[in-house]
């Protein structure tokens, strides 16, 4: 008998291959985190997490996880926005994450 209730949990190096971040500065990192995914317009996902000045947007944001409501903890770095920018959420690159 299967088990469909596994929970996703990421493992090393799969989330450095998706970066898309590469070219903008790390502003500050934040590891074990708790959050939340959320929609943020029919294409994209966000984390939003307590005592976040900002919503993240990550670009690595695995497949598994993108659906709104999803408890995680996860791990990363949070880059730059850019002067010419206007993005819904501030640009972060996962190092790590798992569904809770």
């Amino acid at each position: 008998m299967g088990n469909n209730d596994q929970k996703y949990s990421s493992v090393e190096g799969e989330l450095n291959e998706n970066d898309c971040f590469t070219d903008r500065k790390t502003e500050t990192t934040i590891a074990g985190q708790e959050g939340e995914i959320f929609l943020i317009d029919n294409a994209n996902f966000g984390i939003r997490y307590e005592g976040g000045v900002r919503q993240l947007f990550p670009c690595n944001l695995p497949g598994a996880l993108q659906k709104a409501g999803i408890k995680v903890v996860f791990s990363g770095a949070v880059k730059a926005i850019k002067l010419e920018e206007l993005m819904a959420g501030q640009p972060f690159v996962l190092t790590k994450i798992r569904e809770m």
